[in-house]
């Protein structure tokens, strides 16, 4: 039996182990703050004198019971989390490593300068990226998915990307994936019917995007569309997609030109107001666009009368008594571009400069009475779209295309350092580069509509074609013969004027004589 003395010894053991238990617990757990709280509490709570029914063991069991129902219920509300013992430091220190790591991927993707100490709101954690920071470089959700897109080598095991804006103004979830996302646009198989339109101007259906949703074309209040790119890229199966959607509708005429002189646009022919294959008769051509400005000016003189307003679209939108003309220019270059046509033919260089002013009038003055023109060309140069006709055109857009020259020439201006480009395109028909009225850029790739079915949908359509211009009177020089007596009065006034002209004769001078000879 121990004495006495034995038993203060190993009291004072116990005392010196505990406490030095708790002293390196409170060292371990010296930011534990919550942690430390809570031993402080249950250590009060067993000292406490009790009676034999609330006996320690019972009071252990019913704190655990608490505590886990507090940590099941922190799940749905995370703020229950602060107060939860080693959870709330653990979440704590885990929200600091992922603020480091966020705040680190906006140095290495170049959205801050790697010397600005700033400490944003963001997180990085196990693929997850949330930013909540103002800055200009975090306005645009597509030049953020193209930054990181680039730079996906930076998260490891990144092989894709999600980028999602959760509200204006610098606002992202950004999602790395281990596997690359499934691209809706290499998976576009051959339409058996045009895309379907609900007669809404703001979203005419073409194709669609990467993300699988729905690519759209504002039509309202547009006054040209510019489109280039190489041969084979598909600008007239894109073209055929989109204006496909508007064959049905009785409030739309067409306009074709086709610079080609071939084939490609005969599908919508039964439906044209006017189709032009003939890629040689520049005055033709000069002739009725010349007609087509004077419809504009027409549109513009009685908009008062016909639609009791300034524009087409405040009233009620294009009709069957006043429709959007579609102008379809193909390979624009054979009617604009100066180089194709000799220097020595004056004529045809008239006609080209007479072509170009009515495209430069129609594509100005158009937009407000339901005027759309789309010059496309194979060779986009400032030759073969002129500034005046580029630099009004409310869109744009680029299929594949060689050079940035090319490009700037199509779309206006060369894509920012963070912007897709035309040159980057894959080379795969339908895949284009569109840039809206606002300048933004994406993407997008055409649906492909198999020519006997447009063929098939403009012959049934066929009925709904109406006149729009009056037949075309070529300027045929006066014929002398027919009228004689105009003829002779001018050959007359001619010689008169030629004679007029014509320098006089020097009168023959005497021989001087002499000095020395007498007078």
């Amino acid at each position: 039996m121990a004495t006495r003395k034995e038993e203060d010894w190993l009291g004072v053991l116990i005392g010196a182990v505990l406490g030095g238990l708790f002293v390196a617990t409170a060292w371990l757990l010296r930011r534990f703050w919550v942690t430390l709280g809570w031993l402080a509490a249950l250590a009060l709570a067993y000292s406490m004198d009790v009676d034999a029914y609330a006996s320690w063991p019972v009071r252990t069991v019913a704190v655990a019971i608490a505590l886990v129902l507090l940590m099941v219920l922190s799940r749905w509300f995370r703020w229950l989390r602060k107060g939860l013992p080693v959870v709330a430091e653990v979440d704590r220190r885990r929200q600091q490593r992922a603020s480091r790591s966020g705040n680190r991927l906006l140095r290495e993707f170049g959205f801050v300068s790697s010397g600005d100490t700033t400490v944003y709101r963001t997180k990085f954690a196990r693929g997850v990226w949330i930013v909540d920071a103002p800055l200009a470089s975090l306005t645009d959700r597509v030049v953020v998915e193209n930054v990181v897109r680039d730079r996906l080598a930076i998260v490891d095991g990144a092989q894709d990307v999600s980028v999602e804006q959760t509200a204006v103004g610098g606002h992202f979830r950004i999602d790395f994936l281990s596997d690359p996302r499934s691209d809706a646009r290499a998976e576009l198989t051959p339409l058996e019917q045009p895309m379907p339109w609900g007669g809404d101007w703001d979203a005419v259906p073409y194709g669609v995007r990467a993300d699988g949703s729905l690519a759209v074309l504002r039509v309202r209040e547009c006054s040209g569309t510019v489109v280039g790119g190489l041969p084979g890229g598909g600008k007239t199966g894109g073209l055929t997609t989109l204006l496909s959607a508007l064959v049905p509708s009785e409030a739309v005429q067409f306009l074709v030109w086709d610079g080609k002189g071939g084939h490609d646009w005969g599908w919508l022919a039964p439906r044209a107001a006017l189709f032009n294959r003939d890629d040689e008769d520049r005055e033709r051509v000069a002739l009725e666009l010349e007609a087509v400005v004077q419809v504009m000016r027409a549109r513009l003189d009685g908009m008062p009368r016909l639609r009791d307003g300034p524009s087409i679209w405040e009233t009620g939108g294009p009709s069957l008594d006043m429709p959007l003309l579609v102008l379809v220019i193909d390979e624009c270059q054979t009617v604009l571009d100066k180089e194709m046509i000799p220097r020595t033919d004056k004529e045809s260089q008239g006609f080209r400069q007479r072509t170009e002013a009515a495209l430069s009038v129609l594509v100005r003055k158009g937009r407000s009475v339901g005027i759309w023109v789309i010059p496309t060309t194979q060779k986009p140069t400032s030759d073969s779209l002129p500034t005046t006709i580029g630099a009004n055109a409310a869109s744009a857009i680029a299929f594949r295309v060689k050079t940035h020259e090319a490009e700037r020439a199509i779309m206006g201006t060369a894509p920012g350092p963070n912007e897709p480009s035309a040159t980057a395109l894959p080379a795969m028909p339908g895949y284009a580069v569109v840039s809206s009225e606002s300048g933004e850029r994406e993407v997008v790739r055409f649906a492909y509509l198999p020519s006997e079915v447009a063929s098939r949908i403009a012959q049934e359509h066929a009925g709904r074609r109406r006149t729009v211009i009056g037949p075309i009177t070529r300027e045929v020089a006066p014929d002398v013969a027919s009228a004689p007596d105009e003829g002779n009065k001018a050959a007359e006034s001619t010689d008169e004027t030629a004679s007029e002209r014509a320098p006089r004769p020097r009168r023959a001078r005497s021989p001087r004589k002499p000095r020395n000879e007498a007078a």
